[in-house]
């Protein structure tokens, strides 16, 4: 554990490069399926994931966290009430506080090398605003596998997790040492999405994706009848293939039995959230993940729910 991260994990970029390079290839698979949809960035990002040093020119190691956050579900279970929405964006937003978290970590580290009479120290730290394919990264760190569901797994942690990296000067002496697969023939994530998203294991249809459709997506959603329909109360992000999951299901058990209150400022009634101005909305999501859903969107997605699960249009 490094100050306070619960997972973390270096490698250096040297011996990286021929696991890096399978993993991608797979991406760059994906992208020319047309697998990303409308994500513009990713494609424009290709050559910056190829080559770290494109992001930071002088990396030689990287090094990785892995934040768990609450597994209890976020938002109403009962559906005739409010909405659900995706358990990582309960709290503050955590682009800036796991970011804030890892320089201060690494600013304690250069002033300790450098009090040794070491060189400083110097990084560049990427919590999903940097063209990186964290996942990857973090494999290779030694903080999990990629599952089923595309998602970084850990065996006690699952994938509610919340991941960070840092492109680093200096070598840490690490090689790659990703954790085995322990998925085995189950196949949950892949039945449990209602939409179908997962074409094949570890492979992401962001066009069929209810998180791409919440979070990503600009204008209308266009889906068939009954993949509209199969959005059920997520108005942002979905966790469907993660609830699926066993591995998820013990962390789920835990965080139920967890006196602590977790922080539930974005979860409101349909009453509220269907009468709330668009100004009041940005206020309300400001300093949280939420705040990159515009109110248009927003609105629309609140929508897409109400009519799934009342089969209300009058609001």
């Amino acid at each position: 554990m490094a100050e306070g991260f619960l997972l973390s994990g270096s490698v250096d970029l040297a011996s990286a490069q021929e696991p890096y390079a399978e993993h991608f290839r797979k991406f760059e698979e994906w992208l020319d399926a047309g697998r990303a949809a409308t994500m513009g960035y990713l494609p424009r990002g290709r050559d910056r994931r190829r080559d770290p040093l494109r992001v930071f020119p002088s990396a030689k190691s990287v090094f990785c966290v892995a934040v768990p956050y609450s597994a209890a579900p976020h938002g109403f279970t009962d559906q005739t009430k409010g909405p659900l929405l995706a358990r990582y964006l309960r709290g503050g937003d955590y682009h800036s506080l796991i970011a804030e978290r890892m320089n201060r970590m690494l600013e304690s580290v250069a002033k300790k090398l450098e009090s040794q009479g070491h060189e400083r120290l110097r990084w560049k730290t990427c919590v999903d605003t940097s063209a990186v394919l964290e996942r990857a990264w973090c494999s290779l760190a030694g903080l999990g596998w990629i599952g089923k569901n595309s998602m970084l797994m850990h065996p006690t942690h699952g994938s509610y997790l919340l991941l960070g990296v840092a492109f680093l000067d200096q070598e840490t002496g690490c090689a790659p040492s990703p954790l085995r697969s322990l998925c085995g023939s189950c196949r949950n994530c892949l039945e449990g999405c209602p939409t179908k998203a997962l074409v094949n294991p570890g492979e992401l249809d962001a066009n069929r994706c209810i998180s791409y459709w919440t979070l990503e997506k600009r204008g209308p959603v266009k889906t068939g009848g009954e993949s509209r329909m199969a959005i059920g109360s997520w108005v942002a992000g979905c966790d469907l293939c993660q609830e699926a999951c066993p591995f998820n299901a013990k962390v789920t058990k835990r965080a139920l039995s967890d006196p602590t209150l977790p922080d539930n400022r974005l979860v409101q009634s349909w009453e509220f959230l269907l009468k709330e101005s668009p100004e009041n909305y940005e206020i309300r999501v400001s300093s949280t993940a939420l705040n990159r859903v515009k109110p248009t969107e927003w609105r629309r997605n609140l929508q897409l729910a109400h009519e799934s699960i009342l089969g209300d249009r009058n609001y």
